[in-house]
């Protein structure tokens, strides 16, 4: 396996590693979360309005957790400055132009990884072709020291196909990371477009168990902010009975809730139509959903 391919493969674990500590931008989730948590619901635009406002906004609750990393499976915010996300956004186009350089061929090839990554035991195999434009990196109880003290265990495959002709690159993570007694999914696509020139760029798309143990889904996610000041998230976001709509952060998000939910901020969801709502999070305990003009609070 070639030096390129060797950084791939480190990246990749990379984002696994912080996908297990913060538990965010891919699919750390609610207790439903599980390695075969997979979207199926509507994907067309939904209509807000007073009778769907109230699971919307519970749903997107939990997807703006999803993007920011901030329920971190060791109970402690540890990397607080960047989330899962926002970190995977960054690796995404190196990771596509270092596989875009490989060399076409078609021979199959097994590499056992296991002594680079797994430090604390378990295994991870690579099967490719020659040129490792694709293939896949199965994970079995591949376990990892962090500077924490802890170890994360990850089992599972991420899969992975440039194509020169296209100039892309898909990767898709199917796995589920294990940290201090917790275990969350992660099923997460990288897509990639333009992978040899400077304009090259990634969008993610994540499903998840929220925190009602729904599955949903966000992608064209945008992220920003840390754990002092909060948060603001910009996605879209999918309910699996009522579809989509475009979320928005008011007012900075913070998380120290017990609960994978937020602990102050505001979200504006914009559905089709010129229907919107907002979702105030007032304490750990309670939050007001906004539509029509007519606020109702509610609680988790």
């Amino acid at each position: 396996m070639n030096n390129l391919s060797i950084r791939l493969i480190f990246l990749l674990f990379s984002v696994l590693m912080l996908q297990g500590c913060g538990g965010g931008g891919g699919d750390g989730g609610g207790s439903g979360s599980s390695s075969t948590t997979t979207y199926t619901g509507s994907t067309a635009e939904a209509t807000i309005d007073a009778t769907n406002a109230k699971d919307l906004a519970t749903g997107a609750a939990s997807g703006t957790q999803q993007a920011v990393a901030s329920d971190a499976l060791s109970g402690v915010a540890m990397r607080p400055q960047a989330s899962a996300t926002s970190k995977l956004t960054e690796m995404a186009p190196r990771i596509a132009q270092w596989i875009g350089q490989l060399e076409s061929s078609t021979a199959a090839r097994t590499t056992d990884l296991s002594a680079d990554i797994c430090d604390a035991g378990g295994s991870a195999i690579a099967d490719t072709n020659d040129a490792e434009t694709e293939g896949s990196i199965t994970f079995t109880n591949c376990g990892m020291s962090d500077m924490e003290g802890g170890t994360l265990v990850i089992n599972g495959p991420v899969t992975f196909n440039a194509s020169s002709s296209a100039d892309s690159l898909h990767m898709v993570f199917r796995v589920t990371v294990s940290y201090i007694g917790e275990s969350h999914a992660i099923n997460m696509t990288l897509a990639c477009s333009n992978i040899s020139t400077p304009s090259i760029s990634c969008s993610i798309t994540s499903d998840f168990a929220g925190i009602d143990d729904r599955i949903y889904r966000i992608e064209d996610l945008s992220v920003s902010g840390n754990d002092v000041s909060g948060y603001y998230v910009n996605m879209t976001f999918y309910d699996p009975d009522h579809g989509r709509v475009d979320v928005t952060t008011s007012q900075a998000l913070t998380y120290n809730c017990t609960e994978a939910v937020p602990g102050t901020g505001m979200l504006t969801l914009y559905g089709g139509s010129g229907t919107f709502a907002t979702a105030s999070f007032d304490s750990c305990s309670a939050y007001t959903i906004t539509v029509d003009g007519v606020g109702t609070t509610y609680n988790w």
